[in-house]
């Protein structure tokens, strides 16, 4: 059971988030191989091979768009769980600045102020995924809070790309929200809430692809109802900067929303 974080370039972003990812688990050994540089079609089918034969999955930050469609079939193909971490940014910020990426990875950057503040917001929203970093989270320009499957992972990595330390952290009900979310500046919380009957498809097709036929109250419409009610009511004690609904929009558009709350926008 070997988890591979693949990259074309220097694959600091893969395993970042790949090592985020496993610690979420309580699953001890779980070992994880960085693959570099695979910039070539033999090189994405051989490490697509490789987790086939180790009964492995993959997690890859390709920015070539052929590559990143070579891999995801050939994954496909062989029955091997392939998790794109980065065509899902690239497409969206295509949609939303209106201009195609660059395929080239390892690209040379200006090293100019915005530059290194992207980069920054990026590693700092990675290690204040759903809940890590509760010690340093005052830190975060933006701190997303709501229910499971409002968003918030992607939000907060979408945003991060925009130059934004941004957190998230989850609420469940009858768990006690940290104690540190009482202490933040109220003005750099951000609730995320979603219809009943959306966040119900959501969950229940969530369960379906993870093969689980039925989790107690997950995907329960009326339990739902209740952990929305209870969101609302913590985002009314702490006093959230903006409480945005999710339902049916495109995270480009609830980040845009977001931003403009705070007047960035």
């Amino acid at each position: 059971m070997i988890v591979y974080a693949v990259s074309d370039a220097t694959g600091e972003l893969a395993l970042s988030v790949t090592n985020a990812a496993v610690r979420q688990f309580k699953k001890e050994g779980v070992p994880i191989l960085q693959r570099t540089r695979v910039r070539s079609a033999e090189r994405t089918i051989g490490v697509v091979q490789e987790a086939h034969d180790t009964k492995g999955c993959i997690i890859f930050t390709f920015v070539s768009k052929n590559l990143r469609q070579l891999l995801l079939k050939t994954a496909q193909d062989m029955g091997v769980l392939a998790i794109d971490v980065m065509g899902p940014v690239l497409d969206s910020l295509e949609s939303f600045l209106h201009v195609k990426p660059s395929d080239e990875p390892g690209l040379r950057h200006d090293f100019s102020s915005s530059y290194l503040k992207r980069n920054e917001a990026i590693e700092f929203s990675v290690k204040h995924d759903d809940g890590l970093g509760m010690d340093t989270v005052r830190n975060a320009d933006i701190i997303l809070i709501g229910i499971s499957r409002t968003s918030k992972t992607p939000l907060s990595i979408y945003l991060s790309y925009r130059g934004y330390k941004t957190a998230n952290v989850p609420l469940v009900r009858g768990v006690p929200i940290p104690s540190v979310l009482h202490l933040v500046d109220p003005a750099k919380l951000v609730g995320l809430t979603i219809s009943p009957e959306k966040l119900a498809d959501l969950r229940t097709s969530r369960l379906a692809k993870l093969g689980v036929g039925h989790m107690e109250n997950y995907a329960n419409i009326e339990s739902i109802t209740q952990e929305i009610k209870y969101a609302n009511r913590v985002f009314q004690t702490l006093k959230v900067k903006a409480i945005i609904d999710v339902t049916f929009k495109a995270i480009e558009e609830v980040a845009s929303d977001v931003l403009s709350s705070f007047g960035w926008v």
